[in-house]
This record gives structure tokens, C-alpha cells and sequence, in this order.
């Protein structure tokens, strides 16, 4: 499609539920034809005891998993997930 549009997602494991349904809910409502992407990555962001910045695998999951459930229950497409993955030790 033409001049389609890809809206990022990213809110945080267990958050999902209570920001994701409004936006989708919202681009419904002005018939608008988006891409839907789980950012899971930059809402668990933590910073760990040596300053490093971390994430949690299971939180990382659970919003992945909660962005699915939320499409499912909205009768929405879930477009696809953004990881970011390294080979170094940045932990």
C-alpha cells in the first residue's frame, strides 16, 4: 500500500493491556490501514549494578506475548516484533 504506515509499540512488560487497546481503538476509529510492531525492547530497558544497560528475557516475552493477546482480542493483525541482539557482553 502506498504511503502505508508502521506504528512501533513499545510500552513495557505488564503495561501493554493498559496503553495498547486505546491506540489501536483510536487508528480504528479513523479507518486507518497500519502496521502494527512490538517494540519489547526499549520499554524493559534496566540498568544494571555496573551501569550497563539490560533487559530482562521475561519481561522482554510478556510484552511480546501480552502485544499478541491484545491484537487476538481487538480482531487486529500483529505485524511483527523488534529485537536487538549482540554477540559482545554487554551485561
Amino acid at each position: 500500500e502506498r504511503g502505508g504506515i508502521t506504528l512501533i509499540a513499545g510500552v513495557g512488560a505488564e503495561k501493554v493491556w493498559a496503553h495498547l487497546p486505546r491506540h489501536i481503538e483510536t487508528i480504528k476509529e479513523e479507518g486507518r490501514n497500519v502496521l502494527w510492531v512490538c517494540d519489547a525492547m526499549h520499554g524493559n530497558t534496566e540498568s544494571s549494578p555496573s551501569g550497563y544497560k539490560t533487559r530482562r528475557f521475561e519481561n522482554v516475552l510478556s510484552e511480546v506475548k501480552e502485544f499478541f493477546e491484545v491484537h487476538k482480542a481487538m480482531g487486529t493483525y500483529p505485524g511483527g516484533i523488534h529485537l536487538e541482539m549482540t554477540g559482545q557482553n554487554v551485561t
